[in-house]
């Protein structure tokens, strides 16, 4: 009767530690017979959602009972990858699957695709993040994972953008992570990655970009690069011609996050202006279906006051300059 009691009150832990999911393998470990676990089954009490893995109870599994059940399935070296991990690190951007938990494993697992779970193979060691419950692959590698998954071109800047202008990770741990990921399908994140590298920080202004490099008019842009108002407050346009002392706005409000010290759109406006800078404005929607205008827009601009560079007391700050938040 002891036994049994020690058996039910260390099993009962486990299971409130792992949201009422554990594996064969423990239940086992921790004193039930085969047949008791077959009873369980049968009964209801218990429901195979992989194999050798149970969930204690009946209704669907929660997300975090998913993750948790493909880690008990993958093994102790497997680690939550792709959108699952991005999201965890903070990138909203990554859209998650409900259907589909994906994991990565060492090269030398044995763990293979089944059910809800797909396995991802790393030939290079990988970081884990731990919580309490879930094991998380680190969020360079997972950004890098889920790029060669995504099928579009603007979902990949998308995903990548995001994580740099949230301050997840890096552009150099992303190059990193990159460099060190399979070849296969990499040519989006190449893309993106570039994109990122000249200091683009959405989908939208990453189509401005693409509109302001295929221009036989304008000079190479900045993006994102940080100024200082003479009134000493600090701005990082999304574009930047500073010969001409103009800036292009994308006046998106899901489309990034400010990092600029004053957030209002009016109020970024007005500081410019008061500045000296011109300052157009397009929003995401427009530059997406109008391209075209918008860009002679910005090159009649240009054109009208190029050679007059940076107004008086607006100051370009070094290229690894940014605001703090």
């Amino acid at each position: 009767m002891t036994r049994r009691i020690a058996t039910h009150l260390r099993l009962s832990a486990v299971l409130a530690e792992q949201d009422y999911v554990l594996s064969r393998k423990q239940a086992l470990r921790f004193g039930l017979t085969r047949g008791a676990i077959d009873d369980r089954l049968s009964s209801r009490a218990w429901q195979a959602i992989l194999p050798s893995v149970y969930m204690v109870g009946p209704g669907a599994p929660s997300r975090r009972q998913m993750l948790i059940a493909a880690l008990l399935f993958a093994g102790q070296d497997a680690a939550i990858d792709d959108v699952d991990a991005c999201q965890f690190h903070g990138v909203r951007a990554a859209i998650v699957d409900p259907s589909a938990i994906r994991v990565v494993v060492p090269e030398g697992n044995t763990a293979r695709s089944r059910g809800f779970v797909e396995v991802r193979r790393s030939t290079v060691p990988f970081t884990v993040v731990r919580t309490d419950r879930v094991r998380y692959l680190e969020p360079a590698a997972a950004v890098i994972a889920a790029t060669r998954r995504l099928t579009s071109d603007r979902a990949v800047l998308a995903l990548v953008s995001d994580a740099v202008q949230r301050r997840v990770v890096s552009f150099e741990q992303l190059m990193r992570a990159h460099v060190q990921g399979p070849p296969r399908h990499a040519k989006r994140a190449d893309a993106a990655l570039a994109q990122v590298g000249a200091g683009v920080r959405s989908v939208p202004e990453g189509d401005f970009r693409q509109l302001a490099q295929a221009s036989t008019l304008l000079p190479p842009l900045l993006y994102n690069r940080v100024l200082r108002l003479p009134d000493k407050r600090l701005i990082s346009p999304d574009a930047l011609a500073v010969d001409a002392g103009l800036v292009h706005e994308t006046n998106g409000r899901k489309a990034h996050r400010r990092d600029d010290l004053f957030e209002d759109m009016q109020e970024r406006h007005d500081a410019m202006t008061e500045a000296g800078l011109i300052a157009l404005h397009s929003s995401p929607r427009r530059i997406w279906l109008r391209g075209r205008e918008v860009i002679a827009q910005f090159e009649r601009v240009y054109s009208r006051n190029a050679g007059r560079g940076l107004p008086p007391g607006v100051e370009l700050l070094p290229e690894n300059e940014s605001i703090a938040v």
